[in-house]
């Protein structure tokens, strides 16, 4: 039960940074590429959960380090979602389909 509760804290975070670098697209705007930013490299909080910027993200996702999950209802995927994200809103009863092999970024905004 912490490692969900750890799991979706991370998701919130994350999902905020994925979303506005998404939103931005889409509305023409000029969004920074995921090189152009020098991150801390996966800071951990007082929590104890990674957290992970969306150029870091995207970077893992690319070298296939990473898998991104969005946990939102079908409603809002259909609308728009993150290219090669998985969409589960149920994480919490399919976990033991996620990679052990893999970080699981997550995001839900």
């Amino acid at each position: 039960m912490r490692y969900l509760t750890l799991l979706l804290m991370a998701l919130l975070l994350v999902s905020a940074l994925l979303m506005t670098v998404v939103s931005g697209q889409g509305q023409g705007a000029t969004a920074k590429k995921p090189e152009e930013k020098a991150p801390p490299s996966h800071a951990t909080h007082e929590d104890g959960v990674a957290r992970v910027t969306t150029a870091e993200a995207h970077d893992l996702m690319e070298k296939g380090k990473a898998i991104i999950v969005d946990v939102r209802g079908e409603d809002s995927f259909r609308m728009g979602h993150i290219k090669g994200a998985l969409w589960m809103p149920d994480v919490a009863q399919r976990i033991k389909e996620l990679p052990r092999d893999k970080m699981i970024v997550t995001y839900c905004s």
